[in-house]
């Protein structure tokens, strides 16, 4: 199924703005993504794995991957719908 995310991400940025990456889509405080996945569940993980993705691919280091680990529980989903 195809799933539209909205993400709250007012707690995250500020975190990760100290690592001078492009942030790009995630770059706001309210950020949209579409989706495919197999349940409600699978698009929130999918969300998340998408920003820190995007992270990695800039900063592949131990002190980023810790700390997207650390934004885990600030990553909030705001809005789920299926398209």
């Amino acid at each position: 199924m195809k799933y539209q995310v909205v993400l709250d991400l007012s707690v995250v940025l500020p975190k990760v703005k100290h690592l001078k990456v492009k942030l790009e889509k995630f770059d706001k405080i309210s950020a949209v993504l579409s989706l495919e996945a197999t349940d409600p569940d699978d698009a929130c993980y999918l969300a998340y794995k998408e920003f820190c993705d995007h992270v990695i691919a800039q900063s592949d280091n131990s002190k980023t991957k810790d700390l997207l680990k650390e934004l885990k529980y600030d990553f909030m989903v705001v809005t789920l719908i299926i398209e």
